[in-house]
């Protein structure tokens, strides 16, 4: 059930006022199965081939449990490739993300699969030249970083985790979801953990990030396919808040500050 509270923050915190136009085109037309950055500009380094998204799902939800967040998604998203493709998906060092496990070596900061899910479609799609344009009017931003605001929005704005392990694949049955309204790791567990009323050094917990790390590297793949077809429109234009609050920052401050939040001096 969805909290009416909870849908106008996604709406006026992290989306913004709306879509992409329309007309912002992101890949040429008629882009199907194979797409590299040969085809986008000329440089074939990490060639795409679209992914099956339960099969990411079904990989990331195995990997956490050695792996944790990051290296979690990125493996989700690269060992399929590493088979279709090979290389050089089948050498890549997944274990070089790692370190962001617990958002960035438990620090609690940037939720880990962002990173891993960063980490992909930057190398993926940093051949693609194209921009795209919000509707809003700011300035335009590359295809690439377009995708991770997107996949950054769903995180802090969906119910979340979704994914359903396959019969007998779960450690723990989950009862609820929840709504982080943000990508701060501290506070996206937190905030399940609340509802879920279970501590953070246990199974139920383990079986809640993983499930979300799915979710994360299932939603990638789907952006990516969309990419790769030629079809992929952003839903949601970047946060902007370094021009309103002269720094860069989310919109609920007051969510954990309360009435202190700081004043920035700006430029």
């Amino acid at each position: 059930m969805k909290d009416d509270k909870k849908e106008v923050s996604r709406r006026e915190v992290l989306i913004g006022a709306g879509t992409i136009a329309a007309g912002a085109a992101v890949m040429s037309t008629g882009i199907t199965g194979l797409v590299s950055k040969a085809k986008a500009s000329g440089d074939a380094a990490y060639p795409y081939k679209k992914l099956d998204v339960n099969e990411v799902g079904r990989i990331a939800h195995e990997t956490y449990f050695t792996k944790f967040c990051a290296e979690t998604v990125l493996t989700g998203l690269f060992k399929p490739l590493a088979a279709s493709v090979g290389e050089p998906y089948a050498s890549f060092p997944l274990n070089s993300v790692f370190w962001a496990h617990g958002g960035l070596m438990g620090w609690g900061t940037a939720c880990g699969t962002l990173i891993g899910a960063g980490t992909a479609v930057g190398l993926i799609t940093a051949g693609d030249s194209k921009k795209v344009t919000t509707s809003g009017g700011r300035a335009p931003v590359a295809v690439g970083e377009a995708i991770i605001n997107d996949v950054i929005a769903f995180y802090a704005s969906e119910n979340l985790p979704q994914y359903k392990p396959a019969a007998g694949q779960a450690k723990y049955e989950i009862k609820n979801q929840s709504i982080s309204d943000t990508p701060i790791c501290h506070i996206s567990v937190g905030k399940w953990m609340d509802k879920e009323d279970v501590k953070f050094f246990g199974i139920e917990r383990k079986e809640r990030c993983a499930r979300l790390s799915a979710d994360i590297a299932m939603y990638t793949a789907k952006l990516l396919n969309e990419w790769a077809d030629g079809t992929y429109k952003p839903r949601n234009e970047p946060l902007a808040n370094a021009l309103d609050n002269q720094i860069t920052s989310q919109g609920n401050c007051s969510e954990c500050h309360g009435d202190n939040v700081p004043t920035a001096k700006g430029a």
